[in-house]
């Protein structure tokens, strides 16, 4: 038997799709059905029904924050189902998740749409905290960053260097849940939203520029919900116009970074280990152990300008 699957989550999908290709020429698993999110993969994604959209229209950070914060003060998702493709399709098990209602279809809107269903098909919240619940397959690549980290501070007794994940520009977002823990993992110190090694951090939050001016960590690494590097280069004009933005030691030293958030940061899926190697290749200077084609520009004002 085939079970039939509808995956409504990006990362969900890049896991599924690796169980699919592991599984040869015969597999059990059928992806039948994707989000509008869902965009990495084989090019047999590519035809897959779409069932998602967002209600939300891009235009700077301030106006998405704005629309995002006025239709959840309203109640309204942010996200529609289409639910008559849903039922056509005829799926056996819908992948979704609770864990965030701006950055994904919410848990409730596909609750509703898979109750109007007979028979209804298995309804998977997948909403991870931390790291280790969806990197299982992938800890040999971890231990190795964390093998190297251990060796070198053996050798040299190197102080953690500090970091600021932004995952939104206007207003400036803290990096939440598994991000601050990458960055531990890699050997750095999130300075604000802390993580640990078994545990991540709290949600993302908005905070004022004051406050990263008085963390003023080594690094600044920008990687925005959602955006890829050239949207993200637009977006940041609202962090150069602070006030003391000059000031800030990261740009000082030129270690200010933006990453393709979406790809690479955003998605609780596989490739949160080629964050872990960017992350530990960046703030340690080995340049070997950048994951090959990995999302990422150094930011220079002068460049920029």
């Amino acid at each position: 038997m085939t079970v039939r699957v509808v995956s409504l989550l990006p990362s969900a999908t890049e896991i599924v799709t690796k169980v699919i290709l592991a599984q040869g020429p015969a597999p059990t698993v059928q992806l039948v059905g994707k989000s509008h999110e869902c965009d990495y993969g084989p090019t047999s994604l590519a035809g897959l029904p779409i069932l998602t959209a967002a209600r939300t229209n891009f235009t700077t950070s301030a106006d998405v924050d704005e629309q995002v914060r006025t239709s959840l003060a309203a109640g309204e998702s942010l996200y529609s189902v289409d639910r008559d493709l849903l039922r056509s399709l005829k799926p056996d098990v819908v992948l979704t998740q609770s864990l965030c209602k701006v950055c994904s279809v919410d848990f409730r809107t596909v609750q509703a749409a898979v109750a109007e269903m007979q028979p209804p098909p298995i309804l998977v919240d997948l909403s991870p905290q931390n790291l280790w619940e969806v990197l299982d397959d992938l800890t040999r690549r971890i231990a190795a960053v964390r093998s190297k980290l251990a060796e070198r501070r053996e050798q040299q007794g190197t102080q953690s260097p500090s970091v600021l994940m932004a995952e939104w520009t206007d207003p400036i977002f803290v990096g939440g849940h598994w991000t601050p823990q990458l960055v531990h993992m890699a050997g750095g110190s999130h300075v604000l939203n802390p993580g640990n090694d078994e545990g991540g951090a709290g949600k993302s939050y908005a905070c004022p520029f004051a406050d990263v001016a008085q963390a003023d960590p080594d690094w600044l690494i920008v990687a925005p919900c959602g955006l890829d590097i050239p949207t993200t280069k637009r977006e940041m004009a609202p962090l150069v116009a602070q006030p003391g933005w000059t000031s800030l030691k990261a740009v000082k030293k030129g270690q200010v970074v933006i990453v393709d958030g979406n790809q690479m940061f955003n998605r609780s899926g596989p490739r949160l280990v080629d964050a872990l190697e960017f992350l530990y290749s960046l703030l340690w200077n080995e340049p070997q152990a950048m994951p090959a084609g990995f999302p990422y520009e150094m930011w220079s004002d002068a460049r920029q300008a």
